[in-house]
């Protein structure tokens, strides 16, 4: 669906639930609501917070809904620099377009007996308040099967004992925004473009029904006095 037609649809939808009577909305505004409607429906699907309580790749379906968002990237640590939490920590710089994380893994390589081996290990996350805690925990710390990550400062920081030497992140990308006058349209599958454009005449509904209601607010209030 291009995004004239997604605009032709919106208007239709939107004319048939609310029987003619809502504001003539500008391109401009219109090119809002599709994108909040694309960033809500991104992030039902992405987690929980969706009626049939399904995440993302819990079914084809949901798979399918996110594929054209989905990005790999092999970063490379930055150099270590006195804002690290730790003489062992360095930053990574996430890509520009960088939404949710989907998988992560970091490649080290440690020298044990004498002999240099490249694993390929876990990313645990953590918090800078349990951070303290899991640096001393034997079986929290970094070591050669797991690296910790700290997420602050704009960038990911990984910790491990070894050297690291890439981070090797699969993410959900955040999606270029739709706009009827530049003719740009969206990004996510073909089916979805229908449930995208529901979800958007519910945020219409929402903004005419709050304007109606703030209208009305003075009305009964002058009532009341």
């Amino acid at each position: 669906m291009t995004i004239t037609e997604a605009d032709t649809e919106f208007k239709f939808r939107l004319d048939k639930l609310d029987a003619l009577n809502y504001p003539n909305f500008l391109p401009e505004e219109i090119d809002l609501i599709l994108n909040n409607a694309q960033e809500r429906f991104i992030k039902q699907r992405y987690g929980f917070n969706n009626i049939k309580r399904q995440s993302f790749e819990e079914t084809e379906k949901r798979t399918n809904d996110l594929k054209n968002l989905v990005v790999n990237s092999v970063i490379t640590p930055n150099v270590y620099n006195s804002n690290n939490i730790d003489v062992n920590a360095r930053f990574i710089t996430l890509p520009s377009d960088f939404w949710f994380t989907i998988q992560e893994r970091c490649s080290i390589s440690c020298v044990v007996c004498g002999i240099t081996a490249t694993n390929l290990v876990e990313v645990i996350p953590t918090t800078h308040a349990d951070f303290s805690k899991d640096i001393s925990d034997p079986f929290k710390k970094p070591d050669n099967s797991k690296v910790l990550r700290l997420m602050g400062l704009g960038n990911t920081e990984l910790i491990s004992n070894c050297t690291i030497v890439d981070y090797r992140l699969r993410y959900l990308k955040r999606p270029v925004s739709v706009s009827i006058t530049s003719g740009t349209t969206f990004e996510l599958s073909e089916h979805t473009h229908s449930e995208i454009i529901d979800e958007a005449v519910k945020i219409a509904l929402e903004t005419i029904q709050d304007s109606r209601t703030n209208t009305f607010n003075p009305l009964i209030n002058n009532t009341n006095e």
